[in-house]
């Protein structure tokens, strides 16, 4: 008993050290993207580059709002927010189970993260035709770069989707 006992001790151990060295490794990454976002958000009023110079969604344009209603328990309006974040989140379950808990080299994430990025596109393609404009996040954002530069794109904008 006392045997397993410390045998857990050691495999808990084990993880937190993986998930320590993952941290250390990646410690600039995470207040790199804290500041771009606020630098993002502060001067244009949204961290996702596609929309912030042209107006326009893109195909991952809703994620973090879904991510954080999965995280709230309503994951029906996740789904409609982008409906590729369960996909994602199985993708980053298997990879922490298999880099953390079993200390395994995570195979074939490269293909699947490619073919969730091929249906996020499919997804997008399918919600431009039939939701843009809509809600959010398939919605217009005027303000955006173009339109402060060149005027006549705004205006061409709301004539052709209004």
């Amino acid at each position: 008993m006392q045997q397993l006992k410390g045998k857990k001790k050691n495999s808990v151990r084990a993880v937190l050290l993986r998930i320590l060295r993952d941290l250390k490794n990646y410690r600039l990454a995470v207040p790199a993207f804290l500041v771009y976002a606020a630098l993002g958000t502060f001067f244009l009023g949204t961290i996702c580059p596609l929309s912030a110079l042209t107006g326009l969604p893109c195909p991952g344009c809703g994620s973090t709002r879904a991510l954080l209603l999965v995280l709230t328990g309503r994951w029906g309006a996740a789904f409609s927010y982008n409906p590729n974040v369960y996909l994602w989140l199985l993708l980053a379950a298997y990879v922490g189970w298999r880099r953390y808990i079993l200390g395994k080299k995570a195979v074939g994430v490269l293909p699947a993260a490619a073919g969730i990025a091929a249906l996020m596109i499919l997804v997008y393609l399918y919600r431009m035709a039939a939701e843009f404009p809509g809600s959010p996040p398939m919605d217009y954002r005027e303000g955006n770069v173009l339109e402060r530069f060149f005027p006549a794109y705004g205006e061409w904008m709301r004539r052709l989707f209004s």
